[in-house]
């Protein structure tokens, strides 16, 4: 799997796993089981399923939707991934970063 339809970058198991709980949670904190977030989505609930395993990474119109689904911004479903450019002077390589802080709205 990689980072976009075009990227030759991979996406780490950590990333798919933090961005996975995330939808997880965004979900459980709107209190809505699978099947009525994905109906509030426009997804079908396996391809829920799919995304909230880290077996499927959405596209930008899905992840809009599950944002708007759950109220809640499209940052906190991302939140803890960023990317670090290896242009950067002193970088390193160009990779995925994965943190461990709570998305925003957690208590």
């Amino acid at each position: 799997m990689t980072a976009g339809s075009r990227s030759k970058m991979p996406f780490p198991f950590e990333a798919h796993a933090r961005f996975a709980d995330n939808v997880y949670r965004a979900r459980e904190q709107a209190s809505l089981d699978q099947k009525e977030a994905a109906k509030r989505a426009a997804l079908p609930r396996t391809k829920l399923d799919k995304i909230e395993g880290g077996e499927h990474i959405p596209s930008l119109d899905v992840l809009i939707r599950l944002a708007g689904a759950y109220s809640t911004p499209v940052g906190d479903l991302v939140s803890g991934l960023a990317w670090r450019p290896d242009w950067v002077k002193h970088s390193g390589p160009a990779e995925y970063i994965v943190t461990e802080e709570e998305p925003a709205g957690e208590v």
